[in-house]
């Protein structure tokens, strides 16, 4: 370590180079980062929802879900409303317009809901074009209210970056020895940022939660390596003036805590490589990834930014928030037995309870429409071609389904064999244009005249057919129809073959069932197994249900199992760290206990609010309390074993908060406070409950390692550290 610490001093110059070219080349790669929205890439191989999105991009490659925009208008006349849909369909970039009079879905009480269909995707400036349209042309009129059926969001507004980085520059500042502190510090994490985020370019891509988060995260949870080298620092200035000297001393005595800080936390987040669903290890590796580079660019840009700027650090030196800790010790020690019992209770209360918390595996963004219009809960059964009869069959049972809003299969649309009535309300409400007005009189003339229509019914498709191939030779219809109605009118076996290639493929047909449950409930789940009951008697070959709700019930069935497995091995691989580190079984067993109560009493509190727990911020919970909290817990515990080498147990406590009080609450009130703030930037409901968790575990785990675990440590002092022998007290 002495012969490194001298090389990153030495040649401090060109190792900081080297770090900006990485930093500059990163910064460069970042844009090209593959970001991945879609969640169920990361189901894993064994899930039957995964092999059937599998199949559907083999056999239905060119089908596309359009993004949606709701819009809802409360008091338009009855006369009004067909005007006002024509101007909806002037929206820029639309590719249609849903509404159909008289359905529930689309009228309610004094509501009307037009549903407008978009291919251009929510974050593309065609989009943003479309949302100015919709605002500045139909606010004001009519109590106008829209929705984009989307939460995520690339990036954090900029306001929200410079009002958390402004939190934590004062909080740095409190702490901080020197005015210029704080701003070495950021500079020094952010070089680890850029470079952390440019080399996900070398993974095929990554999750957009885990996009949105990381950065935070990374700055959050390794700002305390530099408060630890540059405390270090200032330690070894005491004892020579030699800043080049001093710095080598504090790299080289420093290295074990923050090596060992990071080790922690990346053997934490590492541990979601095991989970069955792909997106722990699309996490753990950026995280851990991110933690890796944030150590290496303290020890490497940190003493740079320090040796050069030294006499302005000195220039700008100020008072730092100090505080008492006597009490605090004097009160560990006096009632350590109580705060012993009282954790033991407190951990028995929270292993009960949090059983009681929901898990969440979809959440959706509040929005005015959802209340008077529920956003539709799509459930895809997909099955082979040979039981389209078995298929229809259960078409005709679903569609007697009061929870169900539509189905959408070949039996009852394009395979389907309509009466003119029946095909003129299929028209209608597909919004298709055949070429020529219809009339029901019209439709029956056609079909007498169709060969394949002689007992009374035909398919769009033999319809379509005859049609075009009829209709334009024919003087009488002819005359009845513009050159761009005959155009289109030719077209419609072209496009009615593409219709079909998106419900039908080589091997596999689509059902798409449009339903008013909710994407998780137990209403939602007795359908779902109704739905699996009616596959296996109706359909004789292999089946696949695809939607958020199927996802959610297959995580049901394994994740508890799953999140049991994953707290063992992150608390096993964090026991067996801490324990080679303390060379003591008694110091990683209560160490891990007291921040496993974190983590339970973190889903207690939630279930107290009466919300539930999204599974990926009770797995990220999990691993950053373990992981990274557990790190305040080990600077504590070490001070204190290092003092009671000479001192007696109530002056080893006090010494112990004296020493590690600075570190602990800088770096805790940077993780709490910060997440609690960056949390409200993000529309995603699902990335915004993973950050607020953050925020309350890291309080709770901060709170018992100040006032819990001083009492647990003195009380079970003899198991703890080897005690002085009698009498070696008053000798020291």
């Amino acid at each position: 370590m002495r012969k490194l610490s001298g090389f990153l001093v030495e040649k401090r110059r060109v190792v900081f180079i080297v770090m900006m070219l990485l930093s500059a080349v990163s910064l460069f790669l970042i844009p090209k980062v593959r970001v991945n929205t879609d969640m169920t890439k990361y189901l894993p191989k064994s899930s039957p929802m995964k092999q059937g999105i599998d199949i559907m991009a083999g056999e239905f490659a060119q089908m596309s879900v359009p993004d949606t925009v709701r819009v809802m208008f409360r008091g338009v006349p009855e006369e009004e409303r067909e005007k006002l849909l024509a101007e909806m369909k002037e929206t820029p970039h639309v590719d249609s317009v849903s509404f159909i009079p008289g359905d529930a879905r689309y009228e309610k009480d004094d509501y009307i809901l037009f549903l407008l269909n978009f291919s251009c995707g929510f974050f593309s400036s065609e989009m943003q074009e479309a949302e100015t349209y919709i605002k500045e042309h139909f606010s004001g009129r009519y109590e106008m209210t829209y929705c984009l059926d989307k939460t995520t969001q690339q990036g954090i507004p900029g306001w929200i970056v410079v009002l958390a980085v402004s939190l934590l520059l004062v909080i740095l500042l409190l702490f901080s020895y020197s005015w210029l502190e704080p701003f070495l510090f950021l500079f020094a994490m952010g070089i680890a940022i850029l470079i952390n985020m440019g080399t996900n370019i070398l993974l095929p891509d990554v999750s957009e939660t885990t996009w949105s988060i990381a950065a935070i995260l990374q700055l959050a949870l390794s700002i305390d390596y530099s408060v630890i080298l540059l405390g270090r620092y200032r330690q070894e200035l005491s004892l020579t003036d030699d800043t080049r000297s001093a710095m080598k001393n504090a790299i080289q005595k420093a290295f074990s805590s923050i090596a060992g800080s990071a080790f922690t936390t990346v053997t934490g987040f590492l541990t979601l490589l095991f989970m069955s669903f792909r997106i722990g290890m699309d996490m753990g590796i950026v995280l851990a990834k991110g933690v890796f580079f944030s150590m290496v660019s303290i020890l490497t840009i940190l003493p740079f930014l320090v040796l050069a700027l030294d006499p302005l650090i000195r220039k700008t030196q100020k008072k730092v928030l100090t505080l008492r800790m006597e009490p605090l010790g004097w009160f560990s020690y006096r009632f350590c037995r109580i705060i012993t019992v009282f954790f033991v209770i407190f951990f028995a209360a929270v292993a009960a309870g949090e059983g009681q918390t929901g898990i969440a595996f979809t959440l959706l963004a509040p929005n005015d429409v959802d209340p008077v219009f529920p956003k539709e809960n799509q459930i895809v059964v997909l099955y082979e071609n040979a039981d389209e009869e078995g298929a229809a069959s259960m078409v005709r049972v679903l569609e007697a389904d009061p929870s169900v809003n539509s189905v959408f299969a070949w039996s009852n649309t394009l395979g389907k064999a309509f009466t003119p009535r029946e095909l003129l309300d299929f028209l209608s409400s597909m919004d298709m244009d055949m070429g020529i007005d219809l009339s029901v009189e019209l439709l029956e003339m056609v079909y007498k005249m169709c060969p394949e229509g002689e007992d009374g019914r035909l398919t769009l498709s033999e319809l379509m057919t005859f049609a075009s191939e009829t209709f334009s030779q024919n003087s009488l219809f002819a005359g009845m129809m513009g050159e761009d109605r005959k155009e289109a009118l030719e077209q419609a076996p072209v496009m009615l073959q593409e219709a079909e290639k998106q419900i039908r493929g080589e091997k596999h047909s689509i059902m798409a069932i449009s339903t008013s449950l909710p994407a998780e409930s137990d209403e939602t789940s007795a359908f779902l197994r109704r739905l699996k009951e009616m596959c296996g008697e109706h359909l004789s070959g292999p089946y696949y249900l695809i939607g958020n709700s199927p996802m959610a019930a297959e995580m049901t069935d394994t994740f508890a199992g799953e999140l049991n497995f994953l707290t063992l091995l992150t608390a096993a691989a964090i026991f067996v760290v801490v324990m080679i580190t303390f060379r003591s079984l008694a110091v990683p067993a209560v160490l891990v206990l007291l921040i496993q109560s974190a983590v339970y009493a973190t889903m207690v509190m939630m279930n107290l609010q009466g919300m539930e727990i999204y599974y990926i911020a009770l797995l990220v919970v999990q691993s950053i309390l373990m992981g990274a909290t557990i790190d305040y817990a080990i600077v504590f515990t070490n001070y204190y074993r290092e003092m009671r080498a000479r001192e007696d147990v109530q002056q080893a406590l006090i010494h112990a908060y004296g020493r590690s009080a600075h570190t602990i609450l800088t770096s805790g009130c940077i993780v709490i406070s910060v997440t609690a703030v960056v949390g409200f930037a993000f529309s995603d409901p699902a990335v915004r409950q993973i950050v607020h968790t953050i925020s309350k575990g890291a309080a709770i785990a901060v709170i018992l390692i100040l006032f819990v675990l001083p009492g647990i440590l003195a009380c079970l002092d003899r198991f703890i550290v080897r005690a002085p022998k009698k009498g070696q007290e008053k000798n020291q």
